[in-house]
């Protein structure tokens, strides 16, 4: 890592990462703004966000095979140039659709070049100390930029204007593209020259994630019980079985079941989603409360939500990865997650109980900020533990596919839960306490997957 094209590689590379996790947060902070400006009904505004987490949740495997198939660099640059084209048109939105429509095209750019970037860095650094280096900065970067988008978000608004938000993307795109010359071709596998895409395999995939987030959305109109919510949500599921069946009948699936079921990746990838389910709704539910309760404006919030930021990289970047290489994935897994179980719950507390940033916000997401950055790089490091180098491009895709989709699940049953409560009579603040505990319980499931799944000798990582 000491080579100084290996090291502007690695920024290269860290940049977009960080671009792509700032892209999903980024628009939480301006949401009031952006239903003001363009009309958003309050359940399609949760769209904003979910356009984007859905199309990377849907086309990220594509993405990461595409990688493997046709070469890194090239599918890499392919990515980054949708990403700022959707990044450009997004900005000069005049309507709730064509914000939407952008969205997903930002989505799709990055579903392209997250997972090639990410197996560009593992060719890039093959031995195990080099490149168990290089994942503590990935996942560290991965972190800050989820919290940096809540941040810049809210100072950018309040300065700018909530289009800039979507146009602050274009100059970092050009610069990346630029300079990717520097980096590492990225072959095609040979093993793969006479393979085809699974074009069906992501459709599937992707028309079963939106669908599912659809199906909460929706309850706004019909109501969280309604049968046409549970119909939404059995098609969700009978559209991710089919998938799951396709991909144990075609030549070239875009998921290798077998992969899947290893018991680190499976159960990593299980953990992932889980976990991440409580990420949306409670940065969501935190930003509207501090701007609908508390009445702070779009720079206050983001510097409000400042110290779980802090906490959440540090958390990632040192404190985890140190904790693995004593202990090993598990045990981190379940110490981070228990962690941020007890921040949500007492943040789903607090928030009904007191109504000051010091007494409601800052316990529960310092708290959670913490135990999420500890379980973060854990269970990523697991993700790829025991993949071939050939699926590397698949591992990351996988992993951050289950990030994404947890996210816009989430934040989708988040929403609907806050909407259900205020329909039975109930206060914003009460709907907003409501989201955060659900969020909790969903994490406790994935607490017990990784207590149940996760093998006992797990990974860890060398910083030596």
């Amino acid at each position: 890592m000491n080579n100084p094209r290996w090291r502007l590689c690695l920024i290269l590379l860290c940049t977009t990462q960080f671009v792509a996790l700032l892209d999903f947060s980024i628009t939480m902070i301006p949401l009031p703004q952006i239903q003001e400006s363009l009309g958003f009904t309050p359940g399609a505004l949760q769209w904003v966000i979910n356009a984007y987490g859905v199309a990377i949740a849907g086309f990220l495997l594509l993405g990461g095979r595409a990688a493997d198939m046709f070469g890194r660099r090239r599918v890499f640059l392919l990515g980054l140039v949708i990403f700022t084209l959707g990044s450009l048109l997004g900005g000069f939105s005049q309507s709730p659709a064509m914000l939407i429509v952008t969205r997903a095209m930002q989505g799709f750019g990055a579903a392209l070049f997250s997972p090639a970037a990410f197996s560009l860095l593992l060719a890039l650094f093959p031995d195990e100390k080099s490149r168990n280096r290089a994942l503590g900065a990935w996942t560290a970067v991965a972190a800050s930029g989820f919290v940096a988008g809540l941040i810049l978000g809210g100072i950018i608004t309040d300065a700018l204007g909530w289009r800039w938000v979507l146009w602050i993307n274009v100059p970092v795109g050009v610069l990346v593209i630029a300079l990717a010359g520097y980096l590492p071709e990225g072959k095609r596998e040979a093993s793969m020259a006479a393979m085809r895409l699974d074009i069906g395999g992501a459709v599937l995939v992707a028309s079963g994630a939106a669908t599912l987030v659809f199906a909460f959305a929706n309850s706004e109109h019909v109501g969280l019980a309604s049968p046409v919510t549970y119909g939404l949500i059995a098609l969700a599921v009978g559209l991710l079985g089919v998938f799951v069946w396709v991909e144990t009948r075609v030549e070239y699936p875009l998921m290798p079941i077998p992969i899947f079921w290893q018991r680190m990746t499976g159960g990593a990838n299980l953990v992932s989603l889980l976990a991440n389910t409580a990420l949306g709704p409670t940065f969501v539910v935190v930003a509207l409360y501090m701007q609908e309760i508390l009445g702070f404006t779009a720079t206050q919030t983001g510097l409000g939500l400042l110290p779980m930021a802090i906490a959440f990289t540090l958390s990632s970047a040192w404190v985890g990865p140190s904790l693995i290489a004593r202990v090993g994935t598990k045990p981190v897994i379940m110490g981070g997650m228990t962690v941020f179980i007890c921040g949500l719950a007492l943040l789903g507390v607090s928030l009904a109980v007191d109504t000051s940033w010091a007494g409601s916000i800052l316990p529960g997401t310092l708290l959670g900020g913490i135990g999420y950055g500890i379980a973060f790089p854990a269970w990523t490091v697991a993700g790829i533990e025991g993949v071939d180098a050939v699926d590397h491009g698949l591992a990351g895709g996988m992993l951050t596919t289950t990030q994404e989709v947890g996210s816009a699940v989430g934040l989708a049953v988040g929403v609907a839960v806050s909407i259900a409560v205020l329909a039975d009579g109930g206060s914003a603040v009460q709907g907003f306490s409501y989201a955060i505990l659900v969020s909790a319980c969903m994490v406790a499931v994935g607490f017990l997957c990784a207590a149940l799944i996760l093998p006992n000798k797990t990974a860890r990582l060398s910083l030596a």
